[in-house]
């Protein structure tokens, strides 16, 4: 499973068993479904959205990157399958494939967002390099894509890369240490700005970006660290340490939603607190900066036969004071 915020709806993505057709065939699927929001409670309605099927082998739900309007795309990845960029929805209610490449050595989508009218994502080629791409989204029926611009993400980058609108974070692929942040704009592919971050104390295994900060999970001798770095001056603050690393972690806007030993915990420059705790199996986390979602499998008794549920829950977080803006930071 995996979780999206996505304007005023929870995007919930998984995957099923699969199942055999006649003539022997297997399908595999990702289906993602919407639960729109009246202000941060899940109403009953539900929206059902993409339905990935493919043979080529088991799929995962992947990371979801929503805006605004409702609107989002997704990574499906999986076992012997490239990696499928899947963009939902125009006012066409369908799943739109961006990058369905089915070579199994063709180039693999690491992230992916959404910048205004275009959906934007980085592939990382067969040798090592990088490209990123740029679709632009028409609401023209039969026309869902007008433009795909593709260019070099330049840099010695190792497969870590995060993405939020109008940036992208980058680690160098040698030390592991260095953070790059570069910004774009919606209406061409070329990167500007050369934002780099102070080298962190251990090699980077996790990274977030959002318009306000870049969130890194580190390695350290001693264990783990999560360190943040906010606009406009990027300076490092450590805001978590342990021996093991966090089991999820998300990041939206100044808030980084991490969760350990059953705790899920919100950071906002200046403060970290325990926002709230899991009864089940954490599965799923994600928050868009003023509410963090988590997904969770609860074993319940439905007359008398115990059987696994999951359970979304919706939690308000604290905000902190100031507006932080990306514009000057790099």
């Amino acid at each position: 499973m995996s979780l999206g915020l996505s304007g005023k709806n929870v995007v919930l993505a998984t995957s099923t068993a699969p199942v055999i057709r006649p003539g022997g065939f297997t399908v595999f699927r990702t289906d993602t479904v919407r639960f729109p929001l009246t202000g941060d409670r899940l109403t009953r309605r539900t929206v059902e959205d993409i339905i990935l099927r493919t043979s080529a082998g088991r799929t995962t739900a992947g990371p979801i990157s929503g805006d605004a309007t409702g609107r989002y795309v997704i990574i499906a990845n999986g076992a012997g399958v490239p990696p499928q960029v899947v963009f939902c929805c125009t006012s066409e209610p369908r799943d739109l494939p961006l990058e369905a490449d089915g070579r199994v050595n063709g180039p693999r989508a690491i992230a992916a967002t959404l910048d205004g009218p275009v959906a934007r994502y980085v592939l990382r080629n067969p040798n090592g390099t990088h490209t990123l791409v740029s679709f632009t989204v028409s609401e023209r029926p039969g026309q869902p894509f007008t433009q795909r611009l593709a260019g070099p993400l330049s840099g010695d980058a190792s497969s870590l890369v995060a993405m939020a609108p109008g940036i992208v974070a980058t680690v160098d692929a040698r030390t592991r240490r260095t953070i790059h942040l570069r910004t774009t704009t919606a209406g061409a592919y070329e990167l500007f700005g050369g934002q780099v971050l102070t080298p962190q104390p251990g090699s980077v295994t996790r990274l977030h970006v959002t318009r306000a900060m870049a969130v890194a999970l580190v390695r350290t001798n001693d264990g783990f660290e999560l360190v943040r770095h906010d606009a406009p001056t990027w300076r490092p603050t450590v805001i978590w340490r342990g021996v093991r690393a966090p089991e999820l972690s998300a990041a939206g806007d100044r808030t980084v939603a991490f969760a350990t030993g059953g705790v899920v915990r919100q950071s906002v420059p200046g403060r970290t607190r325990e926002l709230l705790r899991v009864r089940g199996k954490l599965v799923a986390l994600a928050t868009d900066g003023r509410r963090v979602v988590v997904a969770e499998r609860r074993t319940v008794s439905v007359r008398r036969a115990r059987t696994r549920k999951t359970a979304i829950i919706v939690a308000s977080v604290l905000q902190p004071p100031g507006v932080y803006s990306i514009g000057g930071g790099l």
